[in-house]
């Protein structure tokens, strides 16, 4: 299932044009939440259950996400 997952999240990454992941940050909460950075300047929210990010943000200056906060 691991394995579906990350499959789905490289092709996601792939079609949004995102080369290298730089910040990786988890909901304290419930833990089912996780935000990617990018090195393209994206964000991509993630509920685990699913192999889709249910967000997606471009801050639109083009430099890599370094901290999730």
């Amino acid at each position: 299932m691991l394995m579906h997952k990350f499959y789905g999240f490289t092709k996601q990454a792939e079609h949004q044009n995102i080369k290298e992941l730089i910040a990786l940050e988890f909901d304290g909460d419930g833990g089912f939440l996780m935000a990617v950075g990018s090195s393209s300047g994206k964000v991509l929210i993630y509920d685990l259950r699913s192999s889709y990010p249910i967000r997606i943000k471009d801050h639109m200056y083009g430099s890599p996400i370094l901290d999730i906060k």
